[in-house]
């Protein structure tokens, strides 16, 4: 760890320390092994969330944004778009990278080739799509195939999207998410009046806010639980709008919740219920003073090896 990563995980230790004696005991790490490798999966978490913010600060090249090059990257064509305030491209690039994901294989060529059309014409950009989703629902039903097997290229979903449809037409599939996506923002005039919107009935609170979004997304088809939790703590990292997870959300997860259970009860099956465990982990983030997301992403790679000190990156 670097030194300033040293010093954090100890004044974690002892922040640790003092919600174990004042609010609930953590079985989970009182094997010395556990505990190191719990604040080691919270300093990545928190580094993770640094990097996206130490990127916006860094000069991105203009290639970022071009589908049809090696180079292209959603989130730093994102932050390109952001800095010309272009807040309706840079928050569609966000929902594009949250529902295609990052493939293990692939990176993010399936993305490209979507937002790019395969090379061919113009980029579905937010203003392309919003203005005729249908047109985009019937492309990419002529080009499901080839976006499949064209080239011999490989092309996949991320993993949390690893059983995502590229169908242009089923309840589940790509098409039916894009296009209840583009009306959920478009019925409130952009992504900047929705955001807008939602801060405005929090009274500015950005976690209020954070939880008006999150209900609201509901509307969007194929996004559950980590699709929503992820989009809007991308939006906030970015600074596409001034919000930030009022709580971990484990309404449907399966990791997060596997973690707080070993964490709260030192097994993973226990049989604490999900809402208990949720509102135990928000309090212990308040008491490690880290984001919500910090823990929620903490105890969902904790949980996969949890005495052994290992980076994911999925």
């Amino acid at each position: 760890m670097r030194k300033e990563d040293l010093v954090f995980a100890k004044a974690t230790s002892k922040r640790l320390e003092a919600f174990e004696a004042n609010v609930h005991p953590l079985p989970g790490i009182e094997d010395e092994e556990a505990r190191r490798t719990f604040i080691f999966q919270i300093v990545e978490s928190i580094r993770r969330i640094r990097f996206v913010q130490q990127v916006s600060n860094r000069s991105i090249a203009e290639s970022r944004k071009d589908p049809a090059t090696d180079y292209f990257d959603p989130v730093r064509a994102a932050i390109l778009y952001k800095q010309v305030g272009d807040i309706d491209e840079a928050s569609w690039l966000v929902f594009l990278f949250v529902h295609f994901g990052k493939n293990v294989k692939s990176g993010y060529r399936l993305i490209a080739d979507v937002y790019g059309r395969l090379g061919h014409g113009r980029v579905w950009t937010w203003a392309e799509v919003s203005k005729d989703p249908l047109e985009f629902r019937h492309w990419l039903d002529k080009n499901q195939q080839n976006l499949k097997t064209l080239g011999g290229i490989h092309r996949g979903f991320g993993n949390h999207r690893k059983y995502q449809s590229l169908d242009a037409w089923k309840p589940n599939g790509t098409g039916e998410a894009v296009h209840t996506y583009i009306s959920w923002v478009t019925d409130s005039g952009g992504h900047g009046k929705l955001f807008a919107n939602a801060l405005a009935a929090a009274d500015d609170n950005p976690e209020e806010a954070f939880a008006h979004l999150y209900k609201e997304m509901n509307a969007v088809r194929s996004f559950g639980r980590t699709a929503k939790f992820d989009y809007l703590s991308m939006i906030g990292k970015l600074g596409l709008a001034a919000i930030r997870p009022d709580s971990v959300h484990f309404d449907g997860a399966t990791g997060p919740v596997a973690g707080a259970r070993l964490l709260f009860s030192g097994k993973l099956k226990s049989k604490g219920s999900s809402k208990k465990l949720e509102s135990l982990s928000d309090s212990l983030a308040s008491h490690l003073q880290v984001d919500k997301q910090v823990i929620e992403d903490s105890l969902c790679n904790w949980q996969k090896s949890p005495t052994d000190p290992v980076q994911f990156r999925g």
